[in-house]
């Protein structure tokens, strides 16, 4: 486990990985329900199957981190962590991806505007467009007073233009809780990313796209990052 400090709490990550500065890097920022112990699952397809070091975030107020969580908290934790692996002399630097599911995906596309080339590549997986499409789609009997209630926005579909970064958007097809078709529109507005590509699962739902997507989903990740490497090597 590692301790981050952020300007005003902290929080925990942890990372795993035999040879660390030898693999690529994944800093994952988990989605709204939940903290980092209910992504071990995953952590284990990614450090075993794809042999990639995991550093996951709990975001401030998530599992043991102190605070309360805000827009611009998870901003601050999101930039945090990442300056923190870039001071780390175990970790290749060319080699750092993010990932974010669901609210994790807006704070990964915030932090890859502001980090731009520092990021080898991003994946989306089951992600919104902004919170205000959530309410307008989601609860139309509230969206109407949206803007007098509404405290938190995460923009995603406005902030994704700016990402240069390659990206892997993942969506579950029978996703319960964010309509499928956001995915598709940040597709179409990742207009500065170097390359996209989309990864679709059929049986796919909010939570658990990687455990139903299985094999598919463990070889649109490897692809995604065999393609990486490969541009960035080409570039240099």
């Amino acid at each position: 486990m590692s301790r981050v400090k952020t300007v005003s709490r902290s929080m925990l990550g942890s990372s795993a990985n035999a040879s660390p500065k030898l693999c690529r890097t994944i800093v994952a920022f988990h989605g709204n329900a939940g903290n980092i112990g209910a992504r071990i699952p995953i952590i284990d397809i990614f450090v075993k199957r794809l042999n990639s070091n995991f550093f996951i975030v709990d975001y401030r107020g998530y599992g043991n981190s102190e605070g309360t969580p805000s827009e611009e908290g998870l901003k601050l934790d999101a930039e945090a962590t990442f300056d923190y692996l870039m001071n780390r002399e175990d970790v290749n630097k060319e080699r750092i991806y993010l990932m974010g599911s669901s609210l994790g995906g807006a704070v990964a596309v915030q932090l890859a505007m502001k980090q731009g080339e520092n990021v080898a590549g991003v994946i989306l997986e089951n992600t919104f467009t902004s919170i205000g499409d959530m309410v307008d789609q989601l609860m139309p009997m509230v969206a109407t007073f949206k803007s007098l209630i509404q405290r938190i926005f995460y923009p995603t579909i406005d902030r994704i233009p700016k990402v240069t970064s390659p990206i892997l958007f993942i969506r579950g097809m029978k996703d319960e809780i964010v309509p499928k078709d956001h995915s598709q529109r940040l597709f179409e507005a990742s207009k500065s990313a170097r390359f996209k590509q989309m990864y679709e699962c059929p049986e796919g739902n909010h939570n658990e796209t990687w455990r139903i997507g299985g094999e598919e989903y463990i070889a649109a990740l490897r692809a995604f990052f065999i393609k990486c490497e490969a541009n960035k090597n080409n570039d240099q």
